[in-house]
């Protein structure tokens, strides 16, 4: 079992339509390569959280890599674990209402991720702290 996390930018402003097409190739590709974890977009910044089998990890961290949508590619995790912090796979959004999802993406709202005891961030302490600081570098997590 491996867990890999990524932060990146988008290299330029995404509409809900490429936002939403972007959760639901994840959340589609993921379950296919049975990879766990949480997808986080949030003023054109994603923190992404991949668990599985590494080759199929490695896979998908290849072709996200090179995706020309994104920008600031940093690990901030590749690891052997033992446990998977997240049993299934989530997107997460300031506003999903107002993405035109379907096809059964689970979507939270960022609201949900910003208690600082909320099962979203996950099981694991480390992976906790990897959102809280992802969440922490900005000036301002939701919209007035």
């Amino acid at each position: 079992m491996h867990r890999f996390v990524y932060v990146s930018t988008a290299k330029q402003d995404l509409t809900a339509q490429q936002i939403a097409d972007i959760a639901g190739a994840c959340h589609r590709n993921n379950r296919r390569a049975g990879l766990t974890g949480m997808l986080v977009a949030h003023q054109g910044r994603f923190l992404h959280i991949l668990e599985g089998d590494e080759a199929a990890i490695r896979r998908r961290a290849e072709k996200i890599q090179h995706d020309p949508r994104h920008g600031d590619f940093k690990v901030l995790q590749a690891r052997e674990i033992q446990m998977r912090a997240f049993l299934d796979w989530v997107f997460v959004h300031e506003t999903p209402a107002a993405l035109p999802l379907f096809g059964g993406v689970k979507v939270q709202p960022l609201r949900a991720l910003l208690p600082i005891n909320s099962p979203l961030r996950g099981r694991d302490l480390t992976v906790r702290h990897l959102v809280r600081d992802f969440l922490a570098s900005f000036k301002q997590l939701l919209a007035a």
